[in-house]
């Protein structure tokens, strides 16, 4: 059951001492040598497909700096953007500004609340709630080595 792996290239089910995926040829020891630094510049130049997501951190990436940026900023995507994953950085980076900003109506401003503009604040809280719920998950992740982190397909 536990004796086997999937290559992160092509998904193909193998063993899981295998050095070598058989159907594309990827090798795992240059697989684990892989940085982020690469992957980071590959991303953000929009070339997704020279970038693989590995478990656990590359060497270029400093675990104890990961988790401390995801406890002390990972609410607004701190982690994310370490790491180059500039989307999911933005993605949290929105709804944390979207929950100040409701945060800061509800409290100066108690009459908009009965509106029905308001309601979309009601939706966007809920969505608000679920980041959070993602961060406190991305935390345990990080601190277990399951997090995926983009690494170089070369």
């Amino acid at each position: 059951m536990f004796n086997n792996k999937h290559c992160p290239r092509c998904s193909t089910k193998m063993p899981k001492e295998a050095m070598v995926c058989p159907s594309c040829g990827l090798n795992y020891i240059k697989f684990n040598e892989a940085t982020n630094k690469e992957a980071k510049e590959a991303l953000s130049q929009g070339e997704k497909d020279k970038v693989l997501y590995r478990t656990g951190c590359p060497s270029d990436v400093k675990r104890w700096k990961l988790i401390l940026m995801c406890i002390f900023l990972g609410y607004m995507g701190g982690h994310h953007y370490y790491v180059g994953r500039k989307y999911w950085g933005l993605f949290y980076t929105c709804f944390f500004l979207i929950g100040v900003i409701n945060a800061i109506v509800t409290m100066f401003f108690p009459q908009v609340i009965n509106t029905d503009a308001f309601q979309v604040f009601y939706l966007l809280v809920l969505i608000w709630g679920i980041v959070i719920v993602m961060w406190i998950v991305d935390i345990f992740k990080i601190c277990f080595n399951k997090c995926k982190i983009p690494v170089s397909r070369s």
